[in-house]
């Protein structure tokens, strides 16, 4: 059995020090600095095959920044055993943890959960991104299950659970054909939108919710590939808002790459490749 795959991150005087302990996945050092680190996660072995129990355990310190890159996206495989992937973050007080996830594809004839358990300490923030498709092309895809779990030093800030298996989401006002969803989430602050598209043009809309305390989340679903405008372009605005502080005390910020200079750049994360069973992609 493979054990979670853990990371933290500690600031220290002359530069910031990261731990990191491979499960299905591995972390490698992209940038460092005195309070920052950027870190790419690897899989160690094709995932995500049934049976398999991903967990990623993420502690960053009082005053530091960790920014979590996916280097891939992820299929679920089809298989007669359940799988799941759960992440559990710890976020320490004026600490800040951003993560724009890839497309989580879930294939036909399998059954998968996604679990997310984030706290938060005294003025510490959280903003991530989790792109769902359902099914690989051709295909409706099979029954995912997600939740989210979110508390603070006073209590819950977010509790959520979404049932997207096949009989639930084909109910009447659900999702009916609808594929991929997008969703970008701010906890410790309440960020606005930075702007509403035109009515119609990026599928049946974004919704954008401001939690009953500091937290904000916004999201998109549509029919196939995401041709959301606005999702993408907040993760940006919302990133740069949460490390605002940390742009006057070094270089990491001010370098991190928006999500229109990493589509199809050469050298980008997204470059890296995993062995698969079969072939991947929505």
């Amino acid at each position: 059995m493979t054990g979670p795959t853990r990371l933290s991150v500690v600031r220290t005087g002359n530069r910031s020090r990261v731990h990191g302990t491979t499960g299905h996945l591995t972390a490698r050092i992209m940038e460092q600095d005195t309070h920052d680190a950027r870190v790419g996660l690897l899989a160690t072995q094709a995932l995500l095959l049934a049976g398999d129990d991903v967990r990623i355990e993420v502690d960053v310190a009082p005053g530091a920044w960790l920014d979590i890159v996916e280097t891939t996206g992820t299929v679920a495989y089809e298989g007669e055993a359940p799988s799941s992937w759960v992440i559990d973050a710890t976020v320490g007080d004026e600490a800040v943890l951003t993560w724009a996830g890839k497309p989580f594809v879930v294939s036909a004839g399998v059954a998968t959960h996604r679990d997310t358990r984030i706290r938060l300490h005294g003025t510490g923030r959280i903003l991530m991104q989790e792109k769902i498709v359902l099914g690989r092309a051709g295909q409706t895809g099979g029954d995912l299950t997600t939740s989210l779990n979110a508390t603070d030093d006073t209590g819950p800030v977010q509790v959520e659970h979404l049932d997207l298996t096949r009989q639930t989401r084909g109910m009447p006002g659900i999702l009916g054909n609808l594929r991929s969803m997008d969703t970008v989430t701010a906890l410790g602050w309440s960020p606005d939108p930075p702007g509403e598209p035109e009515a119609g043009t990026t599928g049946p809309g974004e919704t954008y919710f401001r939690l009953d305390r500091a937290g904000a989340v916004l999201r998109w679903i549509g029919i196939g590939r995401f041709r959301d405008r606005l999702c993408d372009v907040a993760f940006d605005a919302w990133c740069e808002k949460a490390t605002r502080g940390y742009r006057s005390r070094g270089h990491l910020a001010a370098q991190r790459p928006s999500h229109a200079e990493t589509v199809g750049r050469k050298g980008a994360p997204t470059a890296v490749g995993f062995p698969s069973p079969s072939p991947a992609g929505p």
